[in-house]
């Protein structure tokens, strides 16, 4: 049992070493594109703070396990399942990688798409 949690860590450390540049890169282009003008409150701020605590991580390991899941899928069907594949990889990294405050105050809804 000890060599299986072991293996898990080590696994968990890999994926969030290969997904850092792809937080990194997705956050940087959120906050660039800029957010609408509407007011928010500092208990907003506040929230979204808190929340990117586990959401950007949790956002980055979803990522990463659906990337090596669709990889594996691809290698698995020698690529007959591409459609399957990019679903999978679409559903793990697609939309917005950091809560704004605008999305915790309900002003902007979270986009689910991957762009």
């Amino acid at each position: 049992m000890r060599d299986a949690t072991k293996w898990l860590c080590g696994l968990l450390v890999a994926v969030m070493a290969l997904t850092s540049p792809l937080l990194t890169r997705a956050a940087v282009a959120q906050m660039t594109e800029g957010a609408p003008d509407v007011e928010v409150s500092t208990s907003d701020r506040v929230g979204a703070g808190v929340l990117n605590v586990a959401y950007v991580p949790g956002k980055a390991i979803v990522c990463g396990l659906g990337t090596i899941a669709s990889a594996v899928v691809m290698v698995i069907t020698f690529g007959s399942a591409y459609r399957a594949a990019v679903e999978t990889f679409k559903e793990g990294c697609g939309g917005d990688w950091v809560l704004t405050p605008e999305h915790v105050a309900g002003k902007i809804p979270p986009r689910d798409e991957l762009e």
